[in-house]
């Protein structure tokens, strides 16, 4: 396999936190198969990474809060992609979301700075920045430190603190913003979705002309391995997903995919529906802020991106759609 950054991680002492979870494992398998750096990953849940110890990467299961564990697996370590999280978009501990979110952040480019890390790669979201003020959010615009929303204020807060402590600690910090990742293996932005359009529970609210910013988990890996090696990824953010496209497209994908007509409703009918989907925990990829922000059409432009480093959307939502299918039809996923 060609490498995408010209052998520039090639031998390259490299640690992930969050290696378990969708970007973590797609990360962890082009740093170790195609970069060739060597690849520590760090995890609670380790059930999907069996084909990561194939190619070589060592997998230790232990608590990012654990700071003896971080201590001994940061030691050697150049580059470390902090990916570990707690989403809770939809509920769930707003405390237990500030523990991971924020106090870990702040924790793991503590000690990677006390450890002789040169940069820390934090992943962040474009949800950062809150409701969107105005058409085009690009990275000159502040984050939302008091959103209502828990995984945003959280991640909003980290940068903060992050671009802090890279100023206090003189270790580099790069953060890229994403989005909707999606792609082969994606639990909430593929098989959830197409779940839901299977069901036929309803997806589209109101005309679906709003926007959805998707993100192939395979553009959005181009944007951690390229911040992790450019000098002017230093202490900067980056908007890394692909070009907005409406929702009904959106779910129109998966809808051709498995032969279902996505769901729409009205949205005067809306608001009874994200009663009965808190009521009833029907996971459905509603709620009011929602709602409200499903009707916006606004941008995240990646020109920061192009120009300061060279990134490029690779692969354009038709062709990741595509590969999505091909890997939910290889699966038995759908038929």
């Amino acid at each position: 396999m060609m490498s995408y950054l010209n052998g520039a991680l090639q031998g390259k002492q490299i640690l992930i936190t969050g290696i378990g979870g969708f970007i973590g494992r797609r990360l962890a398998l082009r740093l170790a198969a195609e970069e060739k750096a060597v690849v520590t990953g760090i995890d609670l849940n380790l059930d999907k990474t069996a084909q990561l110890a194939e190619v070589g990467v060592q997998l230790v299961q232990a608590d990012i809060q654990n700071q003896a564990i971080m201590a001994k697996h940061l030691a050697g370590i150049e580059i470390v992609f902090h990916l570990a999280a707690r989403l809770g978009r939809f509920g769930g501990s707003a405390e237990l979301a500030h523990s991971i979110n924020v106090n870990a952040t702040k924790q793991v480019i503590k000690q990677a700075a006390t450890m002789g890390v040169s940069r820390v790669v934090f992943a962040s979201t474009i949800s950062a920045y809150g409701f969107p003020t105005q058409p085009v959010m690009n990275e000159t615009l502040p984050l939302d430190t008091e959103q209502v929303e828990i995984y945003g204020r959280t991640k909003a807060l980290a940068e903060q603190r992050a671009m802090a402590l890279a100023n206090e600690l003189g270790i580099e910090v790069a953060v890229i913003r994403t989005s909707m990742v999606y792609g082969p293996e994606s639990d909430q932005w593929t098989l959830a979705m197409l779940d839901l359009v299977q069901k036929g529970l309803p997806v589209i609210f109101g005309d679906g002309s709003g926007h959805a910013y998707p993100a192939y988990i395979d553009n959005v890996v181009d944007g951690l391995l390229l911040t992790a090696v450019h000098p002017a990824a230093t202490n900067e953010a980056f908007n890394i997903c692909d070009p907005a496209i409406t929702l009904r497209e959106f779910f129109t994908y998966y809808g051709k995919m498995c032969g279902r007509q996505p769901r729409q409703i009205p949205l005067w009918a809306t608001n009874i529906i994200i009663v009965i989907n808190k009521l009833l925990r029907l996971k459905l990829p509603i709620n009011r802020g929602r709602l409200k922000q499903s009707r916006l059409k606004v941008q995240y432009p990646t020109t920061k991106a192009e120009k300061m480093l060279g990134y490029q959307v690779r692969v354009p939502i038709p062709k990741g759609m595509k590969r999505t299918e091909v890997w939910l039809r290889e699966e038995g996923i759908i038929r």
